[in-house]
């Protein structure tokens, strides 16, 4: 996990300060200070730009934050040796974690490392200038991040403008590690259903943009209570973007009271509210932490390109070989079809920012695959210019 900027550190040692010791955590900002802080927890850090900006920040300059990323990009990638997948934390609209990220993620897409992203909207009282600069921002990190998760702040309030700015980005901050960290406990503790990171791994690979959400429950009825407050998450939309979903991950976090028959309506009520043809992951968590109640957590994907599997050449195709050699494990096979694979090379593209007049459209989905997209697409042929 990397937080980049103040607000992404701050998430960062957020979830690692609720998941414990386990989780490997990286902190990068251009200002000295939180890093200070961040080291003194026993997190690793890097100074951005700090030949460049004598570890005192951006002062919001996004131009600065940019520079600052590409002074200290080989101790960045030194830092991601024998790394798969990450998992960047980032506020934007400020000059570390608007300008910095893009370049970042850019860097470890082209490492090959599986890259999603949670980044935060500025709230509407931070100002123009700060949400102009996030609109720059997004296209540039969605180019090159896997899956990209945009956390609107002011989604997780009713009326911004009733909280005073520094209780508002505490508790926005504190209720996105919470989610984050519920995600990363889904991936690492037992369960009835293990979601293991394999699976997580391709759900990046192949999911682009998506929703993140989650809600609890306790007491009678339970499970009813927490997926039908899923359904009015608003970061999910009120459920909106779960049922245009062409995709959805779902983690259940519950103690070992937790019930078949739970499980089952959870993911009744879930199946009943997505399209027919939607992808729905599941997996469980089974801790005595949640013994009485329920946390549920989703990752709701926008665009879903499911794997295809290439044939094996035929025998007469296929050249002739002195000595069989065994078969190398690709270390990040990529697969076709796949985001990453999309964005490479001069090729003819469906759009790199999704579905364009035809987003709220409802998609043409068939055992998870969008049929609305070009068939080329699907089946990750490249067609030249």
């Amino acid at each position: 996990m990397l937080g980049v900027g103040g607000g992404g550190c701050r998430l960062a040692a957020s979830v690692r300060a609720a998941y414990g010791e386990g989780l490997r955590v990286l902190c990068a900002d251009t200002d000295a200070q939180p890093l200070r802080t961040a080291a003194g927890a026993g997190m690793p850090t890097v100074l951005l730009g700090g030949s460049r900006l004598s570890g005192h920040g951006t002062g919001g300059d996004a131009i600065l934050g940019r520079l600052a990323a590409q002074d200290d990009l080989e101790t960045l990638r030194a830092q991601m040796q024998h790394v798969r997948t990450v998992v960047v934390l980032a506020s934007l609209g400020g000059g570390t974690g608007g300008g910095a990220t893009p370049e970042i993620v850019k860097a470890l897409h082209d490492m090959g490392l599986a890259t999603a992203c949670f980044v935060t909207r500025p709230f509407a009282f931070e100002g123009e200038v700060r949400a102009k600069l996030t609109d720059r921002v997004l296209p540039m990190i969605e180019e090159n991040a896997d899956s990209l998760i945009v956390i609107p702040q002011d989604d997780l309030f009713s009326d911004a403008r009733e909280e005073l700015l520094g209780d508002a980005i505490q508790v926005s901050e504190s209720l996105i590690s919470a989610g984050v960290t519920l995600l990363w406990r889904l991936l690492t503790k037992p369960g009835f259903i293990q979601l293991d990171p394999e699976r997580l791994h391709k759900m990046v690979l192949q999911g682009g943009n998506a929703r993140f959400g989650f809600a609890s429950a306790s007491g009678l009825d339970r499970a009813h209570h927490a997926v039908e407050a899923l359904k009015n998450c608003r970061l999910l939309r009120k459920g909106d973007s779960l049922s245009k979903a062409s995709a959805v991950m779902l983690g259940i976090l519950a103690g070992p009271d937790l019930r078949l028959a739970e499980i089952g309506e959870v993911m009744g009520a879930l199946r009943g509210h997505v399209n027919k043809g939607c992808l729905l992951e599941m997996g469980t968590v089974l801790d005595a932490q949640y013994e009485g109640r329920i946390e549920l957590v989703a990752l709701s994907f926008e665009s879903w390109v499911a794997a295809v599997v290439q044939p094996a050449p035929s025998v007469k195709d296929a050249a002739p070989s002195a000595v069989a050699e065994p078969p190398v494990a690709d270390a990040f096979p990529i697969q076709p079809g796949s985001r990453r694979s999309r964005a490479k090379g001069s090729k003819l593209s469906f759009g790199a920012t999704g579905r364009g007049k035809f987003r709220d459209v409802e998609p043409t989905l068939y055992e998870g695959q969008d049929l609305d997209v070009p068939t080329y697409i699907r089946r990750g042929i490249t067609l030249e210019r």
